[in-house]
């Protein structure tokens, strides 16, 4: 679940087998771990047949080793690059990407791609239905 506190996206992601969130952070700040709380129980609230009572009461473990935006920029491009990671088969080595802040053009480029990829796939799709 991308959240966006204070201006700052981050990422928290449900384990329902280990019963636990991970929570993801470009900007490592007490105030965004603060409302994480509130986030799990407002999802809950919205979607509370589709998930079980206690997940407000699972713990919330912070992702160790993340890279750490050096702007106040990037933290969406950040979760993006988080959620490819959470949802990857393979385990990305964070340590190894502590300086992925100098990619973060290349990244921007790369999303920008898919985007048009997917609309110039939807409009094709449409003209030849």
């Amino acid at each position: 679940m991308p959240c966006h506190v204070s201006s700052h996206w981050t990422l928290l992601v449900c384990h329902q087998k280990e019963q636990c969130w991970d929570f993801y952070d470009s900007f490592k700040s007490g105030r965004h771990r603060s409302n994480l709380p509130d986030l799990v129980k407002t999802l809950y609230e919205e979607v509370s047949e589709a998930l079980p009572a206690d997940i407000i009461m699972w713990p919330i473990n912070e992702v160790p080793n993340l890279p750490q935006q050096d702007n106040g920029d990037d933290c969406g491009v950040f979760v993006m690059k988080f959620m490819e990671e959470a949802l990857s088969a393979e385990t990305i080595s964070w340590q190894e990407k502590k300086n992925c802040c100098k990619e973060m053009p290349q990244f921007r480029a790369e999303i920008a791609a898919d985007i048009l990829r997917a609309f110039s796939n939807i409009i094709n799709t449409n003209i030849s239905a």
